[in-house]
């Protein structure tokens, strides 16, 4: 059994890191990417877990499964003899699951803190305000307004959310963007910086309505001189 899980630990993981790429969104952001790496790396640590626990379930089914006695009463079955854990087996098992709880705090604690170290002290402010069923981007820098979110490469951005009637959550999957958009409060985040020209979506990920659906926008990472001809025309109200 321990040479079968170590077979298939291995021919999962590989397709782990084949499948995962596939159906990670498309990456625009350095915290994307890391998320997207995250997704990666915690899937590959939870493969071997899995097909370890369903390799000796299903040993331990059709291996130690009584028949039903001559009597046809399953009443009449003895109860099997006891097995206890050794001290040997509950440190190996101790010491497995924390190593893998530490591991995977110390990644998480990595990948925040080297977003926050990496902060810019003048990003690129942006308020959204979420509403049934919309979302409105403000520049406060520009003194312009916006229903499409126009972003320009390489800046760093920092976005304030809050929300005009009730609960959203503002997700931009491309960016590595979460945040929940609180009625009458304001919630900032770290920066993020766009990291590749394209097309991408805002949405929200809370119920919030009928139309719940449909509550998605235009984002659009731009070269920065695209984004400072966007801003002159919309100053203009061009």
């Amino acid at each position: 059994m321990l040479r079968l899980w170590i077979v298939l630990s291995v021919i999962f993981v590989a397709l782990t890191f084949i499948v995962v790429p596939l159906v990670n969104p498309t990456t625009a952001s350095s915290v994307a990417g890391f998320a997207s790496l995250t997704d990666l790396v915690f899937t590959a640590l939870a493969v071997p877990v899995a097909i370890f626990v369903w390799v000796f379930v299903f040993y331990s089914v059709f291996t130690f499964r009584e028949k039903t006695p001559v009597s046809g009463n399953a009443q009449d079955l003895p109860d099997g003899p006891p097995h206890e854990a050794t001290p040997r087996h509950q440190i190996w098992w101790l010491g497995i699951t924390s190593a893998l709880a530490i591991t995977t705090v110390a990644w998480g604690m990595f990948g925040f803190y080297s977003q926050v170290a990496a902060a810019p002290t003048r990003p690129l402010v942006v308020n959204v305000t979420g509403q049934e069923w919309t979302w409105t981007y403000a520049y406060p820098s520009l003194g312009v307004q916006s229903h499409v979110l126009m972003l320009p490469k390489g800046r760093p951005v920092q976005f304030r959310v809050t929300s005009d009637d009730v609960l959203h959550g503002f997700v931009i999957d491309a960016l590595g963007v979460a945040m929940d958009a609180n009625p009458g409060e304001w919630v900032a985040a770290p920066t993020v910086t766009p990291t590749r020209l394209g097309t991408y979506e805002a949405r929200c990920v809370e119920l919030c309505g009928l139309y719940h659906t449909y509550m998605w926008t235009q984002v659009k990472v731009v070269s920065p001189s695209d984004f400072a001809t966007w801003a002159t025309g919309a100053q203009k109200g061009t």
